[in-house]
Parts: C-alpha cells; structure tokens; sequence
C-alpha cells in the first residue's frame, strides 16, 4: 500500500513539473518572438501595424527585411522572382532607394490612375530590365516588381499592392526571421 501511495505521489510530481516545464518553454519562446520581432522591425519607418503584405504572399518561399527606408521581401511565384516593398517617398514624392521616374534614360513611367504608375526600367550599362508596378498611398508607395520586361505581369503586379493585409506578428516573424538567426536571448 506504502509503495503504491509513493509511485501515485511520485507520478503527480513528476506531472507537476513536466507541466511546469512545458509552461516555462512556451513562455519562454514568446518573449523570444517578442523580443526578436522588436528587434527585427525597430528600424522600420512605420509602426508595424503598418508593414502590409500581399494576401497571397507564400509564407515559406518568402524573406523579407525591414530597414529605415520601408520593407522589402523576395519570394517566387511559379518559379519567377518577385519583390515587393513599401518604401518611404523623398521630397519630391519618388522612392528614397529604388529607382525613380525622373531617370529618364533608365526608366519609363506610366501612369495608370487611381495612384498606379508602370514603370519599365530599361537594359542600360547600369541596369538590367524589370517591370515594377507602384501604388503611391499617403507617404509611401507600394511595389512588386519582376525581372525583365513583362507587360503581360502588370495586372498580377498590380494585384499584389492592391491585395494587402496587416499581417500577424507569427507572419512577420515568419518572412523576418532568416534561418540561423541569433540574438543574445536566442
């Protein structure tokens, strides 16, 4: 009778502390996400609520960083790379770091209305051809673009800035967080 009061009592101990472990690990691994979400978007120029994404973004297949300039992610659609950014506009309403429709001799700009610009960058010594669609809202624009010169993308294109949510914090973590990523609280 002893020996079975002691292995009921031994097994509720050790009930209790894998239970307790358990909580201290998932607790653990949210102040790590917390922490590293932070740290991973403390340069954005927004407030993370405002680092939007395409709603047909593939999770897995994307990457993304944040920096004092906007957001940018490379991802691939049926084997084809895409970018897309939100980017911070300078004072003369053009993208502070991508190339802007005054280059005249790299890039042709045409407007689509409704706050939608083309924008064919052309094969010069100093680029290479894209096709970028760009939807300009407040202080920012919105951009996908693809390699070469691909007219035929332009209404995906445009779907990807138009087509867009606020993502949750796993999400960000998700594109933000590169395999092998360390922190001092990793």
């Amino acid at each position: 009778m002893r020996t079975r009061v002691l292995a009921t009592f031994a097994v509720i101990v050790l009930l209790l502390c894998a239970g307790a472990g358990v909580t201290v690990w998932r607790w653990r691994s949210q102040e790590k996400d917390r922490r590293d979400l932070s740290a991973l978007t403390m340069g954005s120029p927004w407030p993370r609520t405002q680092l939007l994404l395409p709603d047909d973004l593939p999770l897995d297949r994307a990457l993304g960083e944040v920096g004092r300039d906007g957001l940018t992610v490379s991802y691939s659609v049926d084997g084809q790379p895409l970018g897309y950014a939100i980017e911070l506009l300078d004072d003369r309403g053009e993208p502070v770091w991508s190339v802007s429709c005054g280059a005249r001799a790299v890039v042709v700009c045409t407007d689509l209305g409704n706050g939608y610009t083309h924008v064919k960058v052309l094969d010069t010594d100093n680029s290479d051809p894209a096709t970028i669609v760009r939807r300009r809202d407040g202080d920012r624009i919105y951009s996908a673009t693809v390699a070469g010169d691909r007219p035929e993308w332009i209404p995906r294109l445009r779907g990807i800035v138009t087509n867009v949510h606020r993502p949750s914090d796993e999400e960000l973590l998700e594109i933000l967080r590169f395999d092998g990523y360390q922190t001092d609280w990793s």
